[in-house]
């Protein structure tokens, strides 16, 4: 079969939709099937088509909208993807969409070819959080497009044939938002890179590359450094816990992470704290931690949690505590056996599971066996891609 995905962006840019086309890409390859990436031409320098490791991928023109136009700016752009993407989807026999503009284009369309919509949460969440790092200009447009991104996502919902959420979290989120019975969803857990993260030997020279105690034990976090993540709650604990044995590890980038290092200041901890940017080779960093730590307020799903466990590592995260925590992670971290998902409010409860699997190293690597396990057997990008196209027969 030739498929489809489509995104507002793909590779070089790095994030985890990216890494989701690309990992569903290269199975469907595998499984004799021709997928097909179609995406914006983010920077100049791309190319309009191209071959990426076996993966064709078509880049349509960024959309100028004059500025008379601009409060109907999605519109509009919709409305050229649809022109673009009919040029391209003719021959294609499965449409898997990633972004509500280029579902809705699809959609209205009209063809015969199955569309499968994976919202990564609620567009207009995401939206807003993704303002609260921007300029108020751009947070005075976003609030005018409310309404158009509504329109076109409930739409993208009510015309494709299936939509697919990747956890119960993102489906009851739509669910809610949209008035919508939950059954209106298909949650298809995601894969994990098993080979890239795994468990390596490499670990204690790594440590010494970046000047880290080789005896420390290692809490790590990799994340987009943004208000969300809630990474300066990590920072806080760990402060408090004022143990010279352990070293925290911060492996990503954004908006507050100058404010994050005068927390670091403050706390004087410069040695104990590292801030180490953002990383293509992050698995190095799994490798080099003891526990893997995400704070986070809102996460679809989470996927870092599985690459740490796939590592094998412990895992902490927070509960789900409506509306201000909004996360996946108790789909995720069996609580007691692969890590511990404590409550938000209870800033005890998340400094006694730290300091727990700081001081029982049994306890982590057996956590860390048990995640690395539960992974290899449910968390699979050959599972996620097998039940995809099983829903084709359905």
């Amino acid at each position: 079969m030739k498929i489809m995905l489509q995104n507002h962006t793909f590779y070089p840019v790095l994030g985890g939709i990216e890494n989701y086309l690309y990992h569903v890409s290269k199975v469907l390859l595998t499984m004799g099937h021709k997928p097909v990436i179609l995406c914006e031409k983010h920077h100049e320098n791309l190319l309009d088509f191209e071959n990426y490791q076996g993966i064709d991928v078509i880049r349509h023109p960024y959309y100028d909208i004059p500025r008379r136009m601009l409060f109907l700016k999605p519109k509009m752009v919709a409305n050229q993807l649809k022109n673009f993407i009919s040029r391209h989807v003719a021959k294609m026999d499965l449409v898997i969409s990633r972004y509500p503009h280029y579902c809705f284009a699809t959609c209205s369309l009209d063809s015969n070819i199955p569309i499968f919509y994976l919202p990564a949460t609620v567009f207009w969440k995401f939206i807003k959080k993704s303002s609260e790092n921007l300029g108020l200009k751009s947070r005075i447009f976003n609030y005018l497009w409310k309404p158009i991104f509504g329109e076109m996502e409930t739409k993208s919902i009510s015309m494709s044939d299936k939509v697919i959420t990747l956890s119960r979290n993102v489906s009851n989120s739509l669910a809610g938002y949209y008035d919508l019975e939950p059954n209106t969803f298909i949650v298809n857990k995601p894969g994990v890179d098993i080979e890239r993260f795994r468990a390596s030997d490499n670990g204690p020279e790594d440590r010494e590359e970046f000047d880290i105690p080789k005896d420390s034990v290692v809490i790590l976090y990799v994340g987009r450094l943004s208000r969300e993540k809630n990474v300066g709650k990590l920072i806080t604990t760990f402060g408090r816990l004022r143990r010279r044995d352990t070293h925290l590890l911060i492996v990503g980038d954004g908006p507050c992470r100058v404010r994050l290092e005068h927390l670091r200041e403050e706390l004087e901890m410069m040695r104990e704290i590292t801030f180490m940017g953002m990383r293509a080779d992050v698995e190095r960093f799994y490798s080099m931690a003891d526990i893997f730590v995400l704070p986070s307020k809102y996460e679809g799903f989470g996927q870092v949690i599985l690459e740490a466990m796939s590592a094998g590592l412990p895992c902490i995260a927070f509960k789900k505590a409506m509306p201000a925590y909004e996360v996946a992670s108790e789909e995720v971290i069996a609580d007691g056996l692969t890590g511990f998902c404590v409550d938000p409010y209870n800033d005890d409860e998340f400094q006694e599971r730290l300091l727990y699997l700081i001081e029982h190293g049994d306890t982590r690597k057996a956590m860390g066996k048990a995640a690395r396990e539960v992974c290899e057997k449910e968390f699979t990008w050959e599972g996620h891609v097998r039940r995809l196209l099983d829903l084709l027969k359905s």
